[in-house]
C-alpha cells in the first residue's frame, strides 16, 4: 500500500498530524492493528494504532508505523527512533479512526491491485482497446479516450449506455456538435486542467455523472479519458484510480508515432485518420474542421515529403515541419509513418500558389530536401490514393536522378506505370519502339549522340529555332540531324501517335538509365 496516499487522505478528512522518528518509512502496508499492552508492534506491513491511555516508548526496534491518537508531551524523544510515529491532533473516537484506517487500507489496496492488472494490460502489447477494455471490465463502467479534436480513439466493448446521444456518438465515431458546444460551455477542458485529478462532472446532456482526466505526453496534453456512471455507482476510490489509469492511457499513447510527433497540433488527427481509414464517414469529418474554424475548398492536394526526402539533410523531421508550417500556411498537416504530409485544400480555379511553390523549392533546395506533390482531387476518401502518388513522386525523381527539390506526380506516372509493369514482367525494355532502339544502337555503335537529338525534338516539336538553341547547333545542322535519325528510325514524324509512341519509349529508355 502506499503509505503516503493514506497520510494524504487522512489529512484530506481534517485529520492533521506531526510526524518522528524514521521519516524514511513508506512500507507496503497489508493490514491494520489496534495496540495493546499485550500486543508488539513488530511487523512491518502492519499500520499499528495505539490508544491514548497506550503510551508508546521511544525505544522499539523495529522499522514500523504506528499512529498515536495522544498528545505525547515529550515527542522530540523520538527523533531518532528506528521507527516512525505519527501523532495526531485533537480528540479522536478511537473506534471509528480504526474503521476510517480499515476501509482507506482496503480501498487503497483494491486500486492497487486493479493497477496491476491495468499495467499487464499496458505492457501485453494488444493495444489501446485491450487497456480501455481491461480498465472498463474493473471499473464496471464504459471508458472513452478522446483526442483534442473530438474523436474517439478507443470506447470501451460490451457496455453502450442506453441513451440515443451517445449511441449517435458512437456510429459517428466523434463527439456531436452538441456535445462540443456543451463542453465549451461548460470549460470542460479549462476545469479538467485545473483539477490536479479526475474531474467528476454530472453531464446534463446525458443525465449521468462522468469522470474526466488529461491524457498528457512529456506534458503536453493531448486528449482526455472519460468514464460515465451508466452501469454501477462511483466507489469512493475510483477517482484516484481513474486518475492513475490516465496515466496508463498516456504511456500507451506513447508507443504511437502520430501522437507522439504530432502532439498538440491541430487538425492533425483528422489527417491521419483519413490517410488510415479512407472508408471513413468524411461528411463527420467535414462538420468537425469546421467547428473547428476549418473550412474546406472543393479541390485538394497533397504535398509529401518522406523519410528519404529529408535522409540526406541534417535538419530533424520535427524542425522541417516547424518551418513548412509557415511557408503553407493555413493548411491541415501531420508526421505519419515518418513522412511529413500537408494536405492543401483549394478552389477549383484556384492553382497552388507560385508565391508559396517558390518559397517551398527555396527551403527545400536549401536544406537537400525533397517533396513530392499530388494531382488534384476533389473526394477526402480518395487522400490515401494521393498520398501515396505524392511519395511516389519523390522516390520516382530520386530513382531516375532528377535534378529537382519539388516532384510533381503529373511528371511521374507514366514512370509509376513502368514499375508496376516491370514488377510483373522484368523485360519491359522490350516495349522499347523499334524505330528509337536502332537509333540507340547506333548512337552506341558510331559514337554519335542521336537520341540527345531526338530528346530535344520530341520535348519540342515544332520549334526548330529553340531545339537547334537547346543543342547549340545551327538550324541547317539540326536539319541534317533530323534527317539521320528520321533515316535510322524510318520514322517521318508526320502524326501525332508517331510522337506519342517515341515519347513513350524514351520514358522507358530513362527509367532503365539507358539515357
Amino acid at each position: 500500500m502506499e503509505y503516503l496516499q493514506l497520510l494524504d487522505r487522512l489529512q484530506k478528512s481534517g485529520y492533521q498530524y506531526h510526524i518522528y522518528g524514521n521519516k524514511q518509512l513508506n512500507p507496503d502496508l497489508l493490514h491494520v492493528r489496534m495496540l495493546t499492552d499485550s500486543q508488539h508492534a513488530r511487523t512491518a506491513s502492519t499500520l499499528y494504532l495505539a490508544p491514548a491511555h497506550l503510551a508508546v516508548t521511544p525505544d522499539i526496534c523495529q522499522p514500523v508505523i504506528i499512529f498515536s491518537t495522544r498528545q505525547h508531551t515529550d515527542a522530540d524523544a523520538y527523533t531518532d527512533s528506528p521507527f516512525q510515529i505519527v501523532f495526531f491532533d485533537g480528540s479522536i473516537d478511537e473506534g471509528a479512526f480504526f474503521n476510517l484506517l480499515l476501509d482507506y487500507l482496503t480501498e487503497i489496496q483494491q486500486i492497487s491491485a486493479g493497477m496491476h492488472l491495468l499495467v499487464n494490460a499496458l505492457f501485453s502489447g494488444n493495444g489501446l482497446q485491450y487497456l480501455v477494455d481491461t480498465a472498463s471490465s474493473l471499473f464496471g463502467n464504459p471508458v472513452y479516450v478522446i483526442d483534442l479534436q473530438h474523436k474517439y480513439l478507443a470506447i470501451s466493448a460490451g457496455i453502450v449506455p442506453d441513451n440515443i446521444f451517445f449511441q449517435e456518438e458512437h456510429s459517428a465515431g466523434y463527439i456531436s456538435t452538441a456535445g462540443i458546444q456543451y463542453i465549451l460551455k461548460h470549460r470542460l477542458d479549462d476545469k479538467i486542467r485545473q483539477c490536479g485529478n479526475a474531474l467528476h462532472h454530472y453531464n446534463e446532456l446525458v443525465e449521468k455523472a462522468m469522470l474526466i482526466d488529461v491524457i498528457e505526453i512529456q506534458g503536453i496534453e493531448i486528449g482526455h479519458v472519460m468514464m460515465l456512471e451508466s452501469e454501477q455507482p462511483f466507489r469512493d476510490f475510483d477517482q484516484e484510480f481513474f486518475h492513475r489509469f490516465s496515466k496508463l492511457i498516456s504511456m500507451e499513447l506513447q508507443k504511437d508515432t502520430t501522437f507522439k510527433r504530432n502532439k498538440g497540433v491541430m487538425y492533425s488527427y483528422f489527417l491521419a485518420d483519413l490517410i488510415r481509414h479512407p472508408s471513413k464517414n468524411t461528411q463527420d469529418i467535414r462538420k468537425r474542421l469546421k467547428t473547428m474554424g476549418y473550412q474546406l475548398k472543393e479541390t485538394f492536394y497533397i504535398i509529401a515529403i518522406p523519410s528519404l526526402g529529408y535522409s540526406s539533410s541534417d535538419l530533424k523531421v520535427e524542425v522541417i515541419l516547424e518551418r513548412l508550417r509557415y511557408i503553407l500556411s493555413g493548411n491541415i498537416y501531420v508526421i505519419y509513418e515518418n513522412t511529413i504530409v500537408f494536405l492543401l485544400s483549394r478552389d477549383m480555379n484556384q492553382h497552388l500558389s507560385g508565391y508559396e511553390m517558390k518559397q517551398l523549392e527555396t527551403y527545400l533546395s536549401a536544406n537537400d530536401l525533397k517533396a513530392g506533390v499530388s494531382n488534384f482531387f476533389q473526394n477526402l476518401e480518395d487522400t490515401p490514393r494521393f498520398y501515396e502518388q505524392a511519395v511516389s513522386s519523390v522516390l520516382l525523381g530520386l530513382k531516375l536522378n532528377a535534378a529537382a527539390s519539388i516532384y510533381y506526380y503529373k511528371d511521374y506516372y507514366l514512370y509509376q506505370m513502368l514499375e508496376s509493369y516491370e514488377k510483373e514482367n522484368s523485360q519491359i525494355r522490350y516495349l522499347i519502339q523499334p524505330g528509337l532502339m536502332k537509333l540507340y544502337l547506333y548512337d552506341k555503335e558510331h559514337g554519335t549522340d542521336f537520341i540527345h537529338t531526338m530528346t530535344e525534338f520530341l520535348k519540342h516539336p515544332g520549334q526548330p529555332s529553340m531545339i537547334a538553341q537547346n543543342l547549340h547547333i545551327h538550324k541547317n545542322t539540326l536539319l541534317y540531324r533530323m534527317g539521320k535519325v528520321k533515316q535510322i528510325t524510318g520514322c517521318e514524324f508526320l502524326e501525332g501517335e508517331e510522337y506519342m509512341n517515341y515519347n513513350l519509349s524514351m520514358r522507358i529508355m530513362k527509367y532503365l538509365h539507358m539515357i
